[in-house]
């Protein structure tokens, strides 16, 4: 199975998170699903391994080429970030894992955040409406492999007396509005394959209180794979770049099955009754 190269940044301005990541590839297993590349510096990496007693390896590189399989490697940067994407966006790495800072980084623009763990895919918008949820119904079915996925609207408020969602008038199987307490509460994501709310803060405090084994964020929307922990834990920087292999070989196989669709095969009758009846 192809290896993709994932990038990782370094995390804090103060390079703790090479408490997380030294942590993380201190088994040589840890090296068997991908090419990992640190985006940071040399010598706080050595430093930091000395003052966690840590027994973690890794060779330094100039350059995305001059990665080796089951080595960790570490390309030499003074913007880690910066450098990252700029790689990501060139095609130098397949995916990109953003090690937790002391303020989360901002959404990019044009994409979605995306919090996910082992029960739940919650998009957060700025607005629920038709075209968000079908947006994101397409994130579901091409990123994540889930077919016609039961979508759940999520509001802070309760739903006024009849009001719902026409999940017939939208061509989705889409439920709610729920109200976030008691949805939590009650466990109803454990019907779901995705929840989409407006309530960023009601959300992710709901949300972090679920994070039992491991949640990340996912900035969905772009072609370009990007995901964060959600907390500076070694299992959620694991998924994070289990999730981002995953998302990448998804779409890969999503997009390659509707490369060459098969001709129709059949007379469509309406065509014809159409074809008739326009006067010449």
């Amino acid at each position: 199975m192809e290896k993709l190269k994932i990038g990782i940044t370094e995390g804090n301005k103060d390079r703790t998170g090479y408490n997380l990541i030294l942590t993380a590839f201190e088994e040589p297993v840890s090296l068997e699903l991908c090419h990992p590349i640190i985006y940071g510096d040399k010598e706080t990496a050595i430093q930091q391994r000395r003052i966690m007693n840590l027994t973690t390896n890794f060779i330094t590189i100039n350059s995305t080429k001059e990665v080796q399989d089951g080595r960790l490697c570490l390309l030499q940067c003074k913007e880690s970030e910066q450098k990252a994407k700029a790689d990501l966006k060139a095609g130098n790495i397949d995916t990109l894992v953003i090690t937790p800072q002391k303020e989360d980084a901002p959404c990019p623009d044009g994409c979605t955040e995306m919090l996910i763990n082992e029960d739940v895919h919650m998009a957060l918008v700025s607005k629920v409406d038709k075209d968000s949820v079908e947006a994101f119904r397409k994130i579901l079915e091409r990123d994540f492999d889930f077919q016609h996925p039961r979508i759940a609207i999520l509001s802070n408020e309760a739903p006024q007396e009849g009001q719902t969602i026409d999940d017939e008038e939208m061509h989705m199987h889409v439920y709610g509005p729920y109200t976030i307490k008691e949805f939590f509460e009650e466990e109803r994501y454990m019907f779901f394959d995705g929840i989409i709310t407006s309530d960023r803060e009601k959300a992710t405090e709901a949300f972090g209180a679920l994070v039992y084994e491991y949640g990340i964020r996912f900035y969905a929307g772009s072609e370009l794979i990007v995901t964060s922990p959600f907390k500076s834990e070694v299992t959620s920087l694991n998924h994070a770049m289990y999730i981002a292999t995953d998302v990448y070989r998804n779409r890969k196989e999503y997009d390659q099955q509707r490369q060459n669709p098969l001709p129709k095969l059949f007379h469509d009758k309406r065509e014809e009754r159409n074809s008739n009846n326009q006067v010449e």
